[in-house]
């Protein structure tokens, strides 16, 4: 739990104290779009398809659903609060590596239990959020 714990304090911190580049609109929006996706891809892979569970135990606990509901979104608000029409590719891979990261972290810690899901099975969902779906958002929003 502990692991639950410390992610979700350092991206809350992260969030407090960045500077914020994305208006409040843009920030509702993304925060609506990004949970939903969170939630979404929790419960079709994790619960209907039983391929991972989030969670020590069997039982959902409160940390359970702040972790599922808060880190995906952060990550997401932070990417995009730093993300310029300029940003290298680069930026976008390292965004990949580090979700990556705290995937392994997850499992590695136990807080996630793989039931058949691979932790190499995210990376390419996290190619296609981080190159083309968020940038593609972000173009949106800003036409608009």
């Amino acid at each position: 739990m502990w692991y639950a714990y410390t992610i979700v304090a350092i991206f809350l911190l992260i969030l407090l104290f960045m500077p914020k580049k994305l208006t409040l609109r843009e920030l509702y929006l993304s925060a609506g779009v990004l949970g939903f996706g969170a939630w979404l891809g929790n419960a079709l892979v994790g619960d209907v398809f039983k391929a991972f569970r989030i969670g020590p135990s069997p039982h959902t606990y409160f940390i359970d659903y702040i972790f599922i509901s808060f880190v995906p979104l952060a990550i997401g608000l932070i990417f995009l609060n730093f993300l310029t029409h300029n940003k290298s590719t680069l930026y976008k891979w390292l965004w990949i590596v580090l979700s990556f990261l705290l995937v392994l972290g997850a499992v590695k810690s136990g807080y996630m239990v793989s039931m058949g899901w691979k932790t190499w099975y995210s990376i390419p969902v996290f190619i296609f959020v981080f190159l083309a779906f968020l940038p593609w958002h972000l173009r949106i929003m800003r036409s608009e």
